[in-house]
């Protein structure tokens, strides 16, 4: 009965520590995802529209109409 107990007090030790080095991961995606959304932002205004987007006519059918 004691070498269960030990061996689950181990398991639960590296699942805390597991869950730990996840957390981690988590919050350096968001920082980048964060950081990706503000420099979207920024560059969104300074885009001009493509050429493709002039030249199309929103209201005309595609040719296999």
């Amino acid at each position: 009965m004691e070498n269960r107990i030990i061996e689950i007090e181990k398991r639960l030790v590296y699942l805390e520590k597991f869950v730990d080095e996840l957390n981690e991961v988590i919050v350096d995606q968001q920082r980048q995802i964060d950081r990706c959304n503000k420099e979207l932002a920024r560059l969104q205004p300074k885009a001009s529209p493509s050429p493709i987007d002039e030249n199309c006519q929103h209201d005309e059918k595609p040719p296999h109409y």
